[in-house]
């Protein structure tokens, strides 16, 4: 039994849209997309040289450009509140961020850092922030950041 080149290449898909979900990564996912491209073309020529061109070119092109941009979407200038690749908890400290719920001595707020909200307390107890404030992320206390008025 041969199987035609259109599973082929359904297959090819499915494999890398497999192994796109294994990683998270954003690098299979290109690959899934000329595979696709590539499934396009072979209704249009029997000839696998060109499907394979267009698989390699699509990928590539993709895998170089597309991921490009969106790590540069993912960064800003000032590499501040709205995003970076860091991972760690860690790396949120020294990051400004921006009050959306009131930070009183008696209750933590949240705040916006890096596009994420965290549950935050300020650094002086006896100090209330108000939303729309913007802060510096000092220290971690358990689940929650310790802001500053910058």
């Amino acid at each position: 039994m041969v199987l035609s080149i259109k599973v082929i290449w359904v297959l090819v898909a499915i494999a890398f849209a497999i192994a796109e979900a294994a990683t998270l990564s954003l690098t299979m996912i290109w690959f899934t997309i000329g595979a696709i491209c590539a499934l396009g073309v072979s209704y249009i020529t029997e000839s696998l040289t060109i499907q394979i061109i267009v698989f390699a070119v699509i990928s590539f092109l993709l895998l170089f450009i597309a991921t490009k941009k969106l790590i540069k979407m993912d960064r800003d200038k000032n590499s501040t509140h709205w995003a970076s690749i860091d991972t760690n908890v860690d790396a949120l400290i020294g990051k400004r961020a921006f009050v959306t719920k009131k930070i009183t001595p008696e209750e933590s707020g949240i705040v916006k850092v890096k596009g994420e909200d965290w549950s935050a307390i300020s650094c002086n107890p006896d100090l209330t922030i108000e939303k729309g404030e913007e802060v510096i992320v000092k220290s971690l206390d358990g689940v929650k950041l310790v802001v500053g008025k910058k």
